[in-house]
């Protein structure tokens, strides 16, 4: 499984890195905000990404891919491992890079910025395995280019719904909305603890009908 964890790691465009970064400017509003759930969603969404193009393959490309991975003296069950493993370092990678973002973030902002504390750390690793979870299972049933787009549909309507409901906050007409996020701001361990447990649900759930329907697969 090691092996196919390097592999991951090891083919990934260097041109991705860069690409992710397309990310930072529209959703921490570079040159006006830098509020620290923007830091989460960034990290949470520049893993992702990662994820996703790890597994770009063309249709062909993917077929053959898959049968010389079987061809190795690996189980189909340590393929599946591999990748949900993987993510794990996709999100370490993508903690580095917006950990450094949100330094630079706090030592030049001209406005109030703090560093990220370890309860959003655990929030993003949680949102980062939901999304994860959502795409495999779809990935080995319709293929990449569709659980791509609809994983993406997945993360515009998590970013539509929140802006949705900071607008809101921001309506005297709704004073429960801005109580209700204020209430979340300061019970941030309680949404973290909440979210890890959900995450570890799906993913459990997620890695056990990916494992199905790849053991399905004729390769």
């Amino acid at each position: 499984m090691q092996a196919l964890i390097k592999k991951d790691l090891l083919t990934q465009p260097k041109k991705v890195y860069l690409l992710c970064l397309i990310w930072f400017i529209p959703l921490t509003n570079f040159f006006t905000d830098g509020t620290p759930f923007k830091h989460v969603l960034l990290m949470a969404f520049l893993a992702f990404n990662m994820v996703l193009y790890s597994n770009f393959n063309t249709t062909t490309s993917e077929e053959k891919q898959s049968i010389f991975i079987n061809s190795l003296p690996v189980t189909r069950r340590q393929v599946i491992l591999g990748k949900y493993v993987t993510g794990i370092i996709w999100f370490a990678t993508a903690a580095i890079f917006v950990t450094l973002y949100v330094l630079l973030f706090y030592m030049l902002a001209p406005f109030p910025s703090r560093m990220m504390f370890l309860e959003e750390y655990v929030i993003s690793l949680a949102i980062t395995y939901i999304l994860l979870s959502i795409f495999y299972p779809l990935m080995y049933t319709i293929g990449y280019k569709v659980a791509s787009a609809l994983t993406a549909i997945v993360l515009l309507s998590i970013l539509m719904g929140l802006q949705i409901t900071l607008n809101t906050a921001e309506n005297p007409k709704f004073p429960s909305v801005k109580d209700f996020l204020t209430f979340l701001g300061q019970n941030q361990w309680m949404i973290a603890g909440i979210l890890i447990v959900v995450a570890l649900l799906i993913t459990i759930t997620s890695f056990y009908t990916s494992l199905k329907i790849y053991n399905k697969k004729d390769l």
